[in-house]
């Protein structure tokens, strides 16, 4: 059991605040029992599980090493190295309040956008430059809800995609939903080369959201709330949607404004197949 906060694997993890130094060992954290059980049954690789048997028991499944230990004979039994810590010390690499007694060090996925199968009409969202975590990981919840078939984010500017707070926020979404890291050059190229339509939302259009036809392939782009539209997003096949503010206020949270567009999607799409 570790119970010291000098612990080098304890200094390690909390070193991973700073994506600089997860990028360098090419891995990331993952904190709480749903989000782990999400990430194992998606293929995630763990390296290293850190559990502090006194915070188990708040936990629906894995609240017992017996039973960590039957997860991970799924695959990765053998391979993931578990490491007990006590309370003072797993409070230090924490970072919810709420604790589970679970956190992981996963392997970064390789995920290439070339390889992923698209259906006949996808819907595609694309986040651009969000700079807040919670806003990040609330939007690929969202992503998961609707059904979305992939999450492209280019995050140039932008939060990063493994930020320990971005996967917390996300509840293991970012696991469940087919997420890939793209320029936004690029990713409006391959759009253009899948025949996808690409929707943006601004305040400055006069389309409202509800107007575009959302039958076919399609995807929503989403962008920075401070920052504005780099002339990439200005072009003629862009079409720009607006969504109605009836107050003071000029926009929504990005967040909500992904869940407004993805499903207004599910809204027509639904219609029409019982048309």
């Amino acid at each position: 059991m570790i119970t010291s906060l000098q612990n080098p694997l304890i200094k390690r993890i909390v070193a991973f605040k700073d994506k600089k130094h997860r990028e360098r060992e090419g891995v990331f954290l993952i904190e709480g029992e749903k989000e782990i059980l999400h990430a194992l049954s998606q293929g995630i690789s763990l390296e290293t599980l850190i559990y502090c048997s006194d915070l188990l028991r708040f936990n629906k499944d894995l609240n017992t090493i017996e039973h960590i230990n039957e997860y991970l004979m799924g695959g990765q039994s053998g391979q993931v190295k578990l490491v007990e810590a006590d309370q003072r010390v797993y409070a230090k690499i924490a970072y919810r309040d709420k604790a589970e007694g679970l956190v992981a060090i996963a392997h970064l996925p390789k995920r290439d956008i070339e390889e992923m199968l698209l259906a006949q009409n996808p819907l595609i969202l694309v986040i651009w430059g969000v700079e807040k975590p919670g806003n990040l990981g609330a939007l690929l919840r969202t992503a998961d809800g609707a059904g979305t078939d992939a999450v492209i984010v280019c995050n140039e500017g932008g939060v990063d995609l493994y930020n320990p707070n971005v996967v917390r926020g996300s509840l293991g979404a970012l696991f469940t939903v087919p997420t890939y890291e793209m320029s936004l050059a690029n990713t409006l190229d391959w759009l253009r080369q899948k025949q996808v339509t690409i929707v943006l939302t601004s305040p400055n259009a006069t389309m409202d959201y509800t107007q575009p036809d959302y039958s076919g392939a399609v995807a929503i782009v989403l962008g920075s709330e401070k920052q504005g539209l780099p002339e990439l997003l200005l072009q003629q096949d862009i079409t720009q949607v607006k969504i109605p503010m009836l107050g003071r206020m000029d926009s929504l949270n990005v967040s909500c404004s992904g869940a407004i567009l993805l499903y207004e999607v599910l809204r027509q799409r639904k219609t029409t197949n019982n048309a």
